[in-house]
């Protein structure tokens, strides 16, 4: 059997029914049970999504996934402040180049390679999958 692949973030699954969207959907059952480690970390966890598959999204709401993205993995921001922060003192974010706007067709990490979101894994991994659609570099530290 030929695996299934994102034509926007590179992710293979070897079932046709799993996807980039699937998982997500998943993740956001676990974000919306209000239970650590996810519910604290879905804007991360969409902003991520949002930079791999910036089609899906307005492009307000991926350059705001950058933002987002940037200050809380590389510049060490509290996540809870900077989502606050937006909210109320909404104002757009600079707009991506328009060749990154589209992604590429893979990424070192995507939400394929966080399995089953397990609890003891997941902030690290989610970490990693942030650093990836922004293109940073990984510290293994959340």
């Amino acid at each position: 059997m030929t695996p299934t692949r994102c034509d926007e973030c590179g992710a293979e699954y070897p079932e046709p029914e799993d996807s980039c969207q699937a998982r997500f959907d998943q993740l956001l059952a676990l974000d919306h049970s209000r239970q650590e480690p996810w519910g604290s970390r879905h804007g991360l966890a969409f902003a991520a999504l949002a930079l791999q598959h910036p089609r899906r999204f307005p492009a307000a709401s991926v350059a705001q996934s950058r933002a987002l993205i940037e200050r809380v993995v590389v510049a060490g921001e509290p996540l809870a402040r900077v989502i606050a922060e937006f909210r109320a003192h909404p104002r757009p974010a600079a707009p991506l180049p328009s060749a990154r706007a589209h992604g590429p067709t893979s990424f070192a990490v995507t939400i394929a390679d966080l399995g089953s979101f397990a609890p003891d894994t997941y902030p690290a991994a989610l970490e990693r999958w942030a650093r990836a659609a922004l293109g940073a570099p990984s510290t293994g530290a959340v």
